[in-house]
């Protein structure tokens, strides 16, 4: 199991989280684990991640960089681009193996520094 555990960002599929569970990223996701947080500021979102130890993967990069500010000792932000990664079944496929091997093979900090990370 990677050290590295992983909040999804509403816009993530529950199944996503499943996914990566199974390949031994510790991953839960806003829509089925942590329903509270639907609709809730970035900045909600970031504090909680950071109070149970867990990075952000979102694609919100117009927003969340805000947050960052506001929350300054988060442990990590994980941006996935839509451009990139899209959200359909091939795409999901994608974003749960660039998840996978980013836990494999972290850089120095994630899920444990305020480290940004882009996909």
């Amino acid at each position: 199991m990677s050290p590295l555990r992983l909040l999804l960002d509403e816009h993530y599929p529950p199944h996503l989280a499943v996914m990566l569970t199974s390949q031994g990223v510790n991953t839960v996701a806003i829509l089925s684990d942590h329903p509270e947080l639907l609709g809730a500021p970035d900045t909600v979102v970031l504090k909680t991640a950071a109070e149970l130890g867990r990075g952000v993967v979102t694609e919100n990069v117009s927003t969340f960089p805000a947050a960052i500010r506001e929350v300054p000792d988060h442990v990590g932000v994980i941006y996935c681009r839509s451009t990139v990664f899209h959200r359909n079944p091939t795409g999901i496929g994608h974003i749960a193996a660039a998840l996978t091997e980013l836990a494999q093979n972290p850089p120095p900090g994630l899920g444990g520094q305020p480290v940004i990370w882009w996909l």
